[in-house]
């Protein structure tokens, strides 16, 4: 209450606010959940919502996160319209400094949603191998321009500010790294871009920006562009999962320019890195666990023209898997894939084809560009004159043109 007795303004204008609209404070309480939905935000109890109502009507408490942002929602009207106060006799100086200090502590988010939405983006994160990659897109655009909503649909504290841009910085490198998966290189190139921006203007480490950005311009075939963003992301990486990818990344851009004393010496570096890490999920888009690494020293080693040291890799990955490794089936696609290439390379293709029939069960939501790209490297060598005549090469290519012909679609989705 006031000095007065009376209830403050702010009280008054949501009582009135609720009775211009002709809600009961019942009412109220069903739109407030209703606008929760919509943001994010996790309400206690229905009963225990209408006693809030009730104490905020009655000026018992003034409201704190996340019922400000709900009330402005429902009513249609800012937060400095809802909280007004009663003008105080004051010197002009003191004036000026009262609205400044209201004006500092005016923000469109609550500290509470914020949090939530940084947990939301790191759960996307434990999903990402376990949800068909067009799925989990179409997640992390709409909370992306959820973010994005807030960062342009009103003020924050500067600390709010920061938060809401490192969030979507993480949230643009996942959509970079999703996009790559499926097949459009392009608008990852862009989202890559500003995932790395947003984290600029975040002051946060850009390093997830820059895996993303190296996976895209591996794929658009600028090889020195991506070796140097892995490398650059690596040095300003802290000691975590991501760090030990970015080597790994630098080390295969680096083999497909034919630099492979630069990709034995990021190889050796990522299994530095890998020492001094703590363990994750292994199953994020920036986990590089045993067989993760494995993978890229395969692929290392195929460019390289060795085929045996991309079968011990290959045989690495599975022991890793069979010690209780979390078994990531795009990864294991890449390393039965590869030790197929491997096989071809030796000219036994019929230990391809045995190896590579399980991965061929692969449904086509999880057939992305990671993993089509070995079959379509396969295809290029089966072609090769030593072939001609084979029935098992013959039936080998039909299978490689079924599977990759079936592959995962972007979702349809809103413009970002």
């Amino acid at each position: 209450m006031s000095e007065a007795g009376r209830p403050p303004a702010w009280a008054d204008s949501i009582r009135d606010e609720r009775r211009a609209k002709g809600w009961s404070q019942k009412h109220l309480a069903a739109e407030l959940f209703k606008a929760a939905s919509t943001c994010s935000v996790v309400l206690p109890e229905f009963d225990s919502v209408v006693r809030r109502i009730k104490s905020h009507e009655a000026g018992t408490y003034k409201p704190k996160d996340p019922y400000p942002l709900l009330y402005c929602r429902v009513f249609g009207i800012d937060e400095a319209a809802l909280f007004q106060t009663v003008p105080q006799l004051a010197e002009p100086a003191v004036d000026d400094l009262m609205e400044h200090a209201s004006w500092v502590e005016r923000t469109n988010v609550g500290d509470s949603t914020i949090a939530m939405l940084d947990e939301t983006r790191y759960h996307l994160g434990e999903r990402h191998t376990l949800t068909p990659p067009a799925q989990m897109l179409a997640s992390v655009l709409r909370y992306h321009r959820q973010v994005h909503g807030l960062l342009h649909g009103g003020k924050q504290r500067l600390r709010q500010t920061r938060e809401l841009f490192r969030i979507d910085a993480d949230l643009l490198a996942h959509a970079c790294i999703l996009m790559g998966d499926l097949y459009d290189d392009e608008s990852a190139a862009v989202y890559g871009e500003a995932a790395r921006l947003s984290a600029e203007e975040a002051d946060a480490s850009q390093a997830a920006a820059l895996s993303a950005q190296a996976k895209t311009e591996r794929w658009r075939r600028r090889y020195t562009t991506s070796a140097d963003a892995a490398r650059r992301g690596f040095d300003c990486s802290p000691a975590t999962p991501l760090r030990v990818l970015l080597a790994c990344q630098e080390a295969n851009a680096a083999s497909l320019l034919g630099d492979f004393s630069r990709a034995q010496a990021a190889l050796f570096r990522a299994e530095d890195a890998a020492q001094v890490v703590s363990d994750d999920s292994g199953v994020t888009p920036w986990s590089c666990p045993a067989p993760r690494r494995s993978l890229y020293a395969l692929s290392v080693a195929l460019q390289a023209g060795d085929a045996r040291a991309a079968l011990d890799a290959a045989d690495a990955a599975e022991s890793a898997w069979a010690d209780g490794v979390p078994r990531v089936v795009a990864s294991w696609a890449q390393v039965r894939f590869g030790a197929g290439i491997a096989y071809v390379m030796m000219n036994d293709v019929e230990a391809a084809a045995e190896h590579i029939a399980p991965a061929l069960l692969l449904p086509p939501e999880h057939r992305l560009a990671t993993i089509t790209s070995y079959l379509v490297r396969m295809d290029s060598r089966l072609q090769m004159p030593q072939f001609r005549g084979s029935d098992t090469v013959s039936t080998l290519r039909e299978q490689i043109s079924a599977f990759t012909s079936a592959r995962a679609l972007l979702p349809a989705t809103e413009d970002a």
